[in-house]
């Protein structure tokens, strides 16, 4: 019985310890790191980035991309099928002139500064594509620099002749007012001697109108008068003719 009891006194004695020695364990694993940890941020943060790939003599690396090349052929035969013999090989962007398809529709018949030949239709299109596209794009961009370096002389010249045609429809707005100005001056004119001219033809109508007034009470007296004179002249007495028989 007392050797029972000490047996488990030793074995919860050990049980102690070693929990003891587990929870001081990961504080010392702490502590060390904690010792071990560089003090400056910069240093820490450059060890933490992890080393740039190292490429290879033809710039690849493990992981890294890797791009179909421009430099990749697709072959110009001398007829519409791959039996036919390679004339030439053609680049990504090449540029060629089709002329027509094939019975089959697979191939299409190109011609180049080399003349003419045959390529399958999967190996063209109607788009620029490849070094093509690059040129067009950087003609553009060219054009955009081009523009854009001329913008202010180009926004100066735009603004002279908008203010050119601004003068100019101000010159004819003023030589259109002088026009109206005068017109109206002229309307002006015509309506005054319109009513001089009427003023003077209804003065005209009364002079005619007391004149014929005036002659016929002229025309009236006078007769009047004459009537008057013809009653007081004395009329020759006639004389009686003697009866013979």
């Amino acid at each position: 019985m007392t050797y029972s009891k000490l047996s488990l006194s030793v074995l919860l004695l050990s049980l102690a310890t070693a929990w003891q020695l587990a929870l001081a364990e990961p504080n010392e694993t702490v502590a060390a790191q904690a010792a071990a940890a560089p003090t400056d941020p910069a240093l820490a943060l450059a060890e933490s980035v992890p080393d740039a790939p190292v490429a290879d003599e033809h710039g690849f690396y493990p992981g890294g991309p890797a791009y179909v090349s421009e430099n990749a052929s697709v072959w110009k035969r001398s007829g519409p099928s791959v039996n036919h013999g390679i004339l030439a090989g053609k680049h990504v962007g090449d540029r060629l002139t089709f002329l027509r398809y094939s019975e089959n529709g697979k191939f299409v018949e190109i011609s180049d500064g080399d003349g003419k030949g045959w390529m399958q239709l999967k190996d063209v299109q109607a788009e620029p594509c490849g070094k093509a596209l690059v040129e067009i794009l950087q003609g553009q961009i060219e054009d955009l620099k081009h523009k854009f370096s001329n913008y202010d002389s180009e926004l100066n010249r735009q603004y002279q002749t908008a203010q050119k045609r601004l003068e100019k429809l101000e010159n004819e707005n003023k030589g259109m007012k002088k026009a109206i100005e005068e017109k109206d001056l002229t309307i002006q004119q015509l309506d005054k001697q319109r009513r001089n001219y009427e003023d003077r033809l209804q003065t005209k109508e009364l002079d005619m109108q007391m004149r014929w007034w005036l002659q016929g009470a002229l025309i009236a007296l006078g007769g009047a008068i004459i009537g008057i004179v013809f009653i007081y002249i004395p009329r020759p007495r006639r004389q009686k003719k003697h009866e013979r028989f």
